[in-house]
């Protein structure tokens, strides 16, 4: 019915502090936990000035701490900013901590700040990736193996029996192409339908299955607020909606194709662009959970102070869950 995400960006000018967010967000997956939420998720990124998540492992271990049954993902983990042996023990440990309930989305990266900062070679970083996703999968199930020289044998082996889900992520031929041949299922970042196609004739050249691409649905809003007064909410969110929607496109270009991609420069834009961030009705949020099949949440978008993000949270458990059936 719903997913929650959170990233962590932090608005210069917000009266919040990013302690208030990290504890506000705990208390909003137990609050998800109670409403039936499908999953929240983690997303990391790297030296970023208005505080991006940069370790969504502690985040996940919190939460997971903070709930019993409901489950997580850590997407995008950015696979080459870590040692892929040490990121191995820290999942196996999660997984036991979680009970299993923690799955990860693997994404190459995109921005030059984060390889220069981890000196990762940009030119190289394909086979790069493929090689640690391989190596990561082995550790994760208790192979005994040699990686660089090293001798690998990662304990305690996870509580998952293979390892946690593992799938990879992107919005490029060569993003569906890989994940294809690592036999692992692909979340584009894009509603083109080609991506399936893609993936699905290079797992057939390699063998492996096919029909494991996830990717969202054409004209689903991936950033939600429910609100009564639309004229009031927008003066509360919009600034901080808009931020969101501005960093990302800073980062990823105005070319690239995100679902999540917004060309707004203003908040009356963002507003009139009935895009991917929306401010709707009761009403409107119970039909878009008929059409789409889920609201997706990301109550703390920008920096939104806690208490003015609670008011789009309670109201939605108030207004549009019991009218779901």
């Amino acid at each position: 019915m719903f997913t929650l995400r959170f990233d962590f960006r932090l608005k210069p000018d917000s009266p919040t502090t990013m302690q208030d967010l990290y504890d506000t967000a705990l208390d909003m997956c137990e609050w998800g936990e109670r409403n039936g939420a499908m999953t929240a998720m983690f997303s990391e990124h790297h030296t970023s000035p208005d505080g991006y998540l940069p370790s969504p492992l502690i985040l996940a271990a919190a939460a997971a701490a903070r709930t019993d049954t409901l489950t997580f993902n850590v997407g995008a983990l950015l696979l080459l900013m870590y040692d892929p042996i040490k990121l191995a023990e820290d999942i196996s440990v999660l997984d036991h901590l979680s009970g299993g309930r923690i799955g990860y989305t693997i994404g190459l990266g995109y921005r030059d700040e984060e390889y220069e900062m981890f000196g990762v070679d940009k030119a190289k970083r394909g086979q790069e990736i493929e090689e640690r996703i391989l190596t990561l999968r082995r550790a994760l199930a208790g192979e005994q193996f040699k990686w660089r020289g090293r001798h690998i044998h990662v304990h305690p082996k996870p509580l998952t029996s293979g390892g946690p889900i593992i799938a990879y992520g992107g919005g490029s031929k060569a993003a569906a192409e890989r994940a294809a041949r690592l036999g692992i299922m692909f979340f584009p970042q894009t509603t083109n339908p080609t991506m399936s196609d893609l993936y699905d004739a290079e797992a057939t050249r390699v063998g492996n299955p096919t029909g494991m691409t996830m990717g969202p649905e054409e004209g689903a809003p991936t950033t939600i607020f429910v609100a009564e007064d639309l004229d009031k909410a927008w003066q509360q969110y919009g600034q901080y909606m808009l931020h969101d929607a501005t960093e990302y496109r800073k980062w990823m270009g105005e070319q690239n194709n995100s679902a999540s991609l917004s060309h707004a420069t203003t908040i009356t834009e963002l507003r009139e662009e009935k895009g991917p961030y929306r401010i709707v009705t009761p009403e409107e949020a119970v039909s878009l959970i008929s059409q789409y099949q889920r609201l997706s949440l990301q109550p703390l978008c920008g920096g939104i102070p806690p208490e003015i993000a609670w008011e789009s949270l309670n109201l939605i458990e108030e207004k549009v869950f019991p009218l779901i059936p």
